[in-house]
């Protein structure tokens, strides 16, 4: 009987043990890499066909924050990527100065591997030639992501928030 207790007493310290143990925390600095999840959103890569382009289309811009708010459709497929064109006045090709610029991107705080993403060149009718990092993010759910670009372009920092909002048809 003596033995019993002090088994019982054992399991049950055992218990109120890993009761009271801390959950390791999941790495959070991972870098985001095509195909990873965050939640219900899917970062993937989209070619040119069926992807709307946030450096495309005018959502409301809060200049004091910086933050364009877009509102979507769920299963929306949006590309992230803030867009580069030549310049004209400077004399240099889009080639050049996608080369030369800089460009960091976190995903809810989240670092993105650009180099995994490539970049894709999408054709304006006013701006022509456009190049992005060829990020997409894609829900089948409601929900709210954002995505912040900061880098330099041409000598002139820039500091770029999309907050995309998805809901329901």
């Amino acid at each position: 009987m003596r033995r019993l207790a002090y088994l019982t007493i054992i399991v049950l310290f055992a218990t109120t043990l890993g009761a009271c143990a801390q959950a390791t925390p999941q790495p959070t600095d991972e870098m985001i890499n095509p195909g990873d999840k965050i939640g219900d959103f899917l970062i993937t890569t989209g070619g040119n066909e069926g992807i709307t382009y946030v450096s495309t289309i005018h959502c409301p811009f809060d200049q004091s924050t910086g933050i364009e708010s877009c509102e979507l459709t769920v299963g929306t497929k949006v590309n992230v990527g803030v867009g580069f064109i030549a310049d004209p006045s400077s004399g240099k090709s889009l080639d050049e100065i996608w080369s030369e610029h800089t460009d960091e991107m976190v995903i809810e705080g989240r670092p993105v591997n650009l180099q995994a993403f490539g970049s894709i060149d999408i054709t304006h009718p006013y701006a022509g030639k456009i190049r992005n990092w060829n990020v997409v993010i894609v829900t089948d759910k409601p929900g709210k992501i954002a995505a912040r670009s900061t880098g330099v372009v041409g000598g002139d920092p820039f500091d770029y928030t999309a907050m995309l909002a998805f809901s329901a048809p």
